[in-house]
């Protein structure tokens, strides 16, 4: 069943492109959207404009000339024109809104689906900076849907407004131009620094968070040695450092916020002191003096939450750079159709039995398995002199490493090895709890039965892993919950829930990689027995890469490796009379 042959290293998959601009990526997924929002919003802002220059004119052309049907008719609209801006503005939200939320769950179910993907590359980053990008950076990188629907619009109800007060006198517009030349100008010369600043903020609260998961992970190894002083103290010190980030792009932010206030506040008043001259020079009349007052009214405040742009741009952009940085090293790109959590439930194909797979690699790599089989309903140890030959064949069959693998015809190069998945479970040395129930870790990758009220599925994949005397320790059995990682159990626990976890996900091929180094041998022995005869199967295959004397000794069939070859196979009491494979298993 499980079959490595002497074949050619396949060529390297060419690297995939640097992954294209987040920004980019979520405006070309939107577009549809924004073609709706945009002429929403702008009309929108059109008629929050159009308001005070209405109510102007309805001063001076009804309530100065007496006219009272004037009065009222225009007071109509103005309800009539509230009204209406009211439910674009709300269409608009509600859009935009959707859009946004939509677009924060893509990037972390992208995300999450590359790093999980084995056909992604592995990232050598904290868990903790991965979980801050995968969740506070994805969040931050979609509030540009929340952006676009209010400053393009702003920008050209500003333009407009402009527009307007050149047209009632040229010196109000010209006061107007030369208050948004200095307003840009200044959002020009810190946008920079802010950028900076939120890069600063985020790589130290990635960093903070990254400490945190670690410490958390990590708290019994440190209350066995004593150390909890010395780890609260070093997390103390880089939360610090992340408040001291925060703290310092609030103030950039503040000052940003306070310069752009001022000159907003400065126009306003040189074109409201400009409309009353004018008026008292007889060149404007009230209603036009009342028309511009409000409309520079308008403008202030959309002037001031353009200002607030920048701060906002800023922690975007420095989001989206961290999210496409993350997928770049993970191979992937954020536009991938083949990302998302529905990667890692992709259902058996249909191929009879699980026919082969196998690693080669040339002598540059140091690795030549030119033979490594396991037929259905066999059992094969693999032990290694060098543990470093044992990760190379794990990584091969994983489809992670340089060499080639195979169940039956299929490749399980990384661009195929999701495919395979149900026929095939790589369980590794260090493995991984999540937290949930006891039911809950066993069941990960079960089949359907085991989602039933019947637990006899998993009383045998305690009993194949030696487990059973969990279910006395733990207070409420199944039901227990267990920490992330294991973090209420002890290191030997963890090991066989999840020794029990892969024997209950009953796959075709399985490969175990030293899966009883943390149990007495007493314990281990009894593993040995059970996990055989669990697996035993004419229609299951399995590959124990271990040095464990119990578990080569309970194989079918041992094969030696050292230096990168295949040294010797036969039965383990028969390879104890070689010297060197019994050097090996004694150590």
């Amino acid at each position: 069943m499980l079959d490595s042959r002497s074949a050619d290293v396949a060529a390297p998959a060419p690297p995939r492109p640097p992954a294209p601009g987040v920004m980019r990526s979520i405006v070309r997924g939107h577009r549809r959207m924004l073609a709706i929002v945009l002429p929403l919003a702008t009309i929108a802002e059109g008629v929050e404009l159009t308001m005070p220059i209405v109510l102007g004119m309805i001063i001076e052309h009804g309530v100065l000339a007496g006219d009272l049907g004037l009065t009222l008719l225009g007071a109509a609209g103005l309800i009539l024109l509230r009204v209406v801006g009211v439910v674009l503005w709300a269409a608009t939200f509600l859009h935009s809104q959707k859009a946004v939320m939509f677009e924060r769950h893509r990037l972390r179910v992208g995300l999450t689906g590359a790093v999980l993907d084995p056909r992604s590359r592995p990232v050598q980053r904290p868990a903790g900076e991965v979980l801050s990008i995968a969740t506070s950076d994805a969040d931050k990188a979609s509030d540009l849907l929340d952006m676009i629907p209010w400053v393009v619009p702003s920008l050209i109800a500003v333009l407009a407004a402009t527009a307007y007060l050149t047209a009632m006198d040229p010196w109000l517009g010209l006061a107007m131009l030369i208050g948004i030349a200095v307003m840009v100008v200044v959002i020009r010369v810190i946008t920079p620094t802010l950028s900076a600043r939120y890069d600063d903020q985020q790589s130290q609260a990635a960093e903070a968070a990254a400490t945190a998961t670690d410490l958390v992970h990590g708290l019994r190894v440190l209350q066995g040695l004593g150390v909890q002083s010395r780890a609260r103290a070093t997390y103390r010190r880089r939360s610090r450092s992340a408040l001291q980030a925060a703290l310092v792009n609030a103030r950039y932010s503040g000052i940003s916020s306070g310069l752009t206030t001022l000159v907003t506040g400065l126009m306003l008043a040189a074109v409201v002191v400009l409309a009353a001259l004018r008026t008292l020079d007889g060149a404007l009349s009230l209603g036009v003096l009342i028309s511009v007052v409000g409309v520079a009214r308008y403008v202030m405040g959309m002037l001031q939450g353009l200002s607030g742009a920048p701060v906002w741009w800023a922690g975007m952009s420095t989001s989206a750079r961290r999210v496409r940085d993350l997928y770049t090293d993970l191979g992937r790109t954020v536009d991938d159709p083949e990302l998302g959590l529905d990667v890692l439930t992709t259902r058996r194909d249909d191929r009879g039995d699980a026919g082969s797979a196998g690693a080669r690699r040339g002598a540059a790599g140091g690795l030549h398995l030119e033979q490594l089989s396991v037929a259905d309903g066999e059992i094969v140890a693999l032990a290694c002199a060098d543990a470093s030959d044992a990760e190379a064949v794990v990584d091969a069959v994983n489809g992670r490493g340089a060499s080639e693998a195979r169940i039956g015809e299929h490749s399980l190069a990384s661009g195929d090895r999701l495919g395979l998945r149900s026929d095939l479970l790589v369980e590794p040395h260090v493995v991984d709890l999540f937290d949930g129930t006891l039911r809950e870790q066993l069941a990960t990758r079960a089949p359907e039965w085991s989602t039933t009220e019947d637990d006899a599925w998993a009383d045998e994949a305690l009993h194949a892993a030696g487990a059973e005397d969990l279910l006395r320790i733990l207070p409420e059995g199944y039901d227990s919950r267990i920490l992330d990682r294991g973090a209420n159990l002890s290191g030997g626990q963890r090991q066989r829930i999840a020794l029990a976890r892969a024997v209950a996900s009953d796959a075709p091929v399985l490969v175990l990689h030293d899966p009883t180094t943390a149990v007495d041998a007493v314990t281990e022995q009894n593993i040995a027995e059970a996990l055989i005869a669990a697996r035993r199967r004419t229609d299951r295959a399995t590959l124990l890469v271990t040095r464990a004397p119990a578990l080569l000794q309970e194989a079918d069939r041992v094969v030696f490796m050292r230096d990168g070859e295949v040294v010797v196979e036969g039965d383990h009491q028969d390879l104890m009379g070689d010297e060197d494979y019994r050097e090996v298993v004694r150590r």
